[in-house]
């Protein structure tokens, strides 16, 4: 008997030894679930209202909400399903029972200012819009609990929200399929995020905004094989994934790519990318953010690009106020604005004619401009799309004239076409005063009506057919808004002729805005410009003034008093 109790613990220890540092175990849903806390029950004298109350307070923590509930509510309650965004200060009132209620039970009407929700792609979508509904109580064993909620879904205050939900950047690709591109959702839970979650999102595909605007190197067939683990012999996070079938080096590591770049929020430095668990790429199988590069450096103005303003009808240097060497800044073009290319080799600009009449002219910043045909009796600021292929120049510059979105391409025999840009979704939102498009090129920021607005750049495969898809306006509130530039990829600033409020950072979702100093600004405000690593620059009523954080007070620029407020700074894109 002993013999055999013997041989069966050596027969364990080595069945233990041999088990690998991940197994192929199919994802697990909620696998990354962290620790259960011990949930604060609710205060057995708590009346209806502060029950409805401190359950949609505690709404961002699925645990404790769930306290607040009766066992039939918490079958039926979706917290999962698509939450719902309110302002905080939303109100819990009394309904009046009929005279033959029920005492044991109760109702509460909620209302809320709805700042909007997540989808089923865990993206923010805006919606604004006041809105009620009524939840229901029951009382047991002498404590009120919630018996129903609308729709029984979730709906949860800004501040709730922002401390129990993380915003993960998902990464894709641009049409060029090299520039990755932020695609930000939001997750619930502990500060740190999952891999497995963010892998699964991941192969989902791009949020439903940016679908036809955005590109994954990753086949729709992919699947996480097991769950996203972390190596017990050097901590590296491991993606093990299956059906991708064959794919060229060049893929796998544009798969690498957007893979290292979306885990960048996972405390890991080291990911080890697998297919069935063998290496992704055979020669590289372990990865760090060193070893990507997130956009491949075409999309950001080079630092000797200093930027350039529109000032006296000519265009001039930003840093030193002398006018650039080419007609634009002579004084041969009337210039009304004007935009550099990313390149830092193109000029744009938009020339006032003796008839009153705007027409754009653009060629290189060392030569005469050539006219294009795309006028109006007023045009926007031209902006420019990026070079997509690395030994190209700037090929691509658009502006609105006369509230149509006009697109001039530059052919391969150096011919400017003037092209259309289907913008039917976005005509709804009023006369179009501003127009921006993203460094990456595959969104575009608007100012309509004085509102912002910022859709997708769809461009058709194999056509010149181009048109702004899924335009959302962002934050209402923001108001009387005269310009706005990208800070970089995935924000804005924005300038407003609102006292409460003149320069905002936006986020492409919208979801929250963070304002930037009152100090130092006089209204009106005439424009703003921005870029990575670059200094804001916005005109006021009395000239320009820079800043580079939130809460820092705005200085004078070097050129604001020998230029004065007529000034219309422009860093190149």
């Amino acid at each position: 008997m002993r013999l055999i109790v013997a041989v069966a613990c050596l027969l364990l220890v080595a069945s233990c030894a041999n088990i690998p540092e991940q197994t192929n175990a199919y994802v697990i849903p909620n696998s990354s679930a962290q620790p259960q806390q011990r949930v604060q029950l609710p205060d057995r004298d708590a009346d209806p209202i502060m029950v409805v109350r401190k359950f949609i307070e505690d709404s961002g923590d699925t645990a404790m909400a769930e306290a607040y509930l009766t066992d039939e509510a918490k079958r039926l309650w979706r917290p999962d399903s698509q939450p719902t965004i309110v302002d905080d200060d939303f109100s819990t009132v009394p309904r009046q029972q009929a005279k033959d209620a029920d005492p044991e039970t109760a109702s509460v009407e909620v209302k809320s200012t709805t700042k909007g929700r997540l989808d089923s792609h865990k993206s923010f979508i805006p919606q604004v819009k006041q809105d009620s509904g009524i939840v229901k109580l029951v009382r047991k064993d002498g404590q009120w609990r919630i018996s129903e909620t609308p729709n029984n879904a979730m709906i949860i205050p800004i501040s709730s929200f922002t401390n129990n939900y993380r915003p993960v950047k998902l990464y894709f690709y641009d049409t060029s399929k090299e520039v990755p591109v932020p695609d930000q959702r939001f997750l619930p839970g502990s500060p740190l995020p999952s891999a497995s979650e963010i892998i699964s999102l991941l192969l989902q595909g791009p949020a439903t905004g940016l679908q036809g605007a955005v590109h994954s190197a990753i086949p729709s067939s992919a699947v996480q094989r097991t769950n996203a683990t972390t190596s017990t012999r050097d901590g590296a996070t491991i993606v093990n994934l299956g059906m991708l079938g064959d794919q060229t080096i060049e893929t796998k590591r544009a798969i690498a790519t957007q893979i290292v770049l979306s885990l960048q929020d996972v405390p890991t430095t080291t990911v080890r990318l697998q297919v069935e668990d063998m290496p992704l790429v055979p020669d590289q199988p372990d990865w760090k953010v060193s070893d990507v590069q997130a956009d491949g450096g075409r999309t950001t103005p080079r630092p000797g690009l200093n930027g350039m303003m529109v000032v006296g009808n000519r265009v001039k240097d930003l840093r030193d106020g002398k006018p650039i060497a080419n007609p634009a800044g002579s004084g041969e073009y009337r210039v009304e604005s004007a935009a550099q290319s990313v390149d830092g080799s193109q000029l744009a600009v938009v020339e006032r004619l003796n008839n009153g009449e705007m027409q754009l002219r653009v060629g290189g910043l060392t030569e005469g401009l050539r006219a294009i045909q795309v006028t109006g009796t007023e045009m926007t600021r031209p902006t420019w799309q990026y070079p997509v292929a690395s030994n190209e120049i700037g090929k691509e510059v658009w502006v609105v004239a006369n509230n149509t979105i006009n697109r001039a391409v530059r052919n391969r025999e150096g011919t400017w076409m003037p092209l259309p840009v289907n913008q039917s979704e976005i005509e709804g939102f009023g006369k179009i005063t501003e127009l921006r498009l993203s460094r990456d090129g595959v969104r575009v920021a608007v100012v309509a009506d004085g509102k912002l607005v910022v859709g997708a750049v769809v461009r058709a495969n194999n056509s010149t057919d181009v048109a702004i898809s899924a335009p959302k306006q962002l934050l209402p509130s923001i108001t009387n808004v005269v310009g706005v530039d990208w800070l970089d990829n995935s924000r804005l600033v924005v300038a407003t002729n609102s006292p409460t409020g003149p320069v905002w950072q936006v986020p492409v979702d919208g979801i929250q805005a963070q304002r930037y100093n009152l100090a130092n600004l006089t209204l009106p405000l005439s424009s703003i410009t921005a870029a990575p690593s670059r200094q804001i620059v916005v005109t006021d009523a009395v000239g320009m003034w820079t800043a580079s954080d939130i809460g820092q007070v705005w200085l004078p620029h070097p050129q604001s008093q020998a230029q004065g407020p007529g000034a219309r700074p422009f860093y190149p894109g």
